[in-house]
């Protein structure tokens, strides 16, 4: 079965990379989106099996995107993938029950939390 993924990040460059990374028979990329207004949007469209966001983005930020998703789905499969990773980060993501992979990203790494999500 495969894991519908929509990926967020105003980086078209990581964008492209988390793609190629995850472009097997696993997962299929059902959506992207460039802030957290349009990724807010494409989850409500899309309702994505998992999202991989970015923290820092225009518009609206991963954190606040993540606690308008939380509203709707309180069991949605959430990575933050970030260069950012201070306690604060750490402690909001736990309590909005997201997992948290830093950048540069390493590919054993995300797939590793991708996989605990699944449990």
């Amino acid at each position: 079965m495969l894991i519908r993924v929509l990926l967020i990040d105003d980086s078209k460059f990581s964008r492209n990379n988390m793609k190629r990374f995850l472009s097997d028979d696993k997962y299929e990329i059902i959506g992207e989106a460039v802030d957290g207004l349009d990724g807010l949007e494409q989850y409500k469209s899309l309702q994505p099996d998992l999202i991989i966001t970015d923290l820092e983005m225009p518009n609206l930020d991963g954190i606040g995107m993540i606690k308008e998703i939380r509203k709707i789905d309180s069991k949605a499969k959430i990575v933050i993938v970030t260069s950012v990773v201070n306690a604060q980060i750490i402690k909001e993501a736990s309590r909005l029950q997201a997992s948290v992979v830093t950048k540069p990203i390493k590919n054993d790494r995300l797939l590793n939390v991708i996989k605990l999500l699944d449990r």
